[in-house]
């Protein structure tokens, strides 16, 4: 993949993202490696929504910006850990969606209870809480992925998915976002 076709993609899924509501404010990040060991990933504190295929910021593989002037998502540890554990991994796709992050806070993850969900999810891993874009954070869901799982759901925080393409990684968080929605009004129709 080009870094111009890279950086379009970004630009593109950021944009699903948003419209689908995975995303508010500045919240989350995408990010995707390049052919060379180069990561080009979100800008920090900018709503995922409207970017500019310009805004992306090209990292080296050790977090360096390329461009001086730019400042990537804070985090970027997270993404690097990605990229250093799994080999197959071509992107990261980190959300804070609502359902998610409620199933987070229950301090576990959410049931798949639908038959897109089994068939798409696999293995979702749940962390403890670490604070976001801290290296702990990072070391964390790396220890998760390298352990074969593509979705890992952080503490209080949100959701994280890798895939060979930006599509797989959206597909899987919004797929787990959905089945945390049904499952959470499952739960309380149980509960009534």
């Amino acid at each position: 993949m080009t870094e111009e076709h890279a950086r379009a993609q970004i630009v593109t899924y950021a944009q699903r993202l948003w419209d689908r509501g995975l995303v508010s404010g500045t919240s989350g990040n995408v990010s995707v490696r390049l052919d060379d060991g180069d990561v080009l990933a979100t800008p920090a504190s900018r709503c995922l929504g409207g970017l500019l295929s310009n805004d992306i910021v090209r990292v080296a593989a050790d977090g360096t910006p390329r461009n001086r002037g730019q400042r990537p998502t804070s985090e970027l540890p997270l993404h690097l850990v990605v990229y250093r554990c799994r080999s197959d991994a071509r992107c990261v796709v980190h959300v804070h969606p609502t359902f998610c992050v409620v199933w987070s806070l229950f301090g576990t993850v959410f049931p798949q209870e639908t038959v897109g969900a089994r068939e798409t999810l696999g293995q979702v891993a749940w962390t403890a809480y670490r604070p976001a874009g801290s290296q702990d954070l990072a070391d964390l869901c790396g220890a998760a992925f390298a352990d074969g799982t593509d979705v890992v759901l952080m503490e209080r925080h949100g959701l994280s998915a890798i895939g060979p393409e930006l599509e797989n990684a959206f597909v899987l968080v919004d797929q787990a976002e959905e089945a945390a929605r049904v499952a959470y009004f499952f739960r309380i129709g149980e509960n009534a």
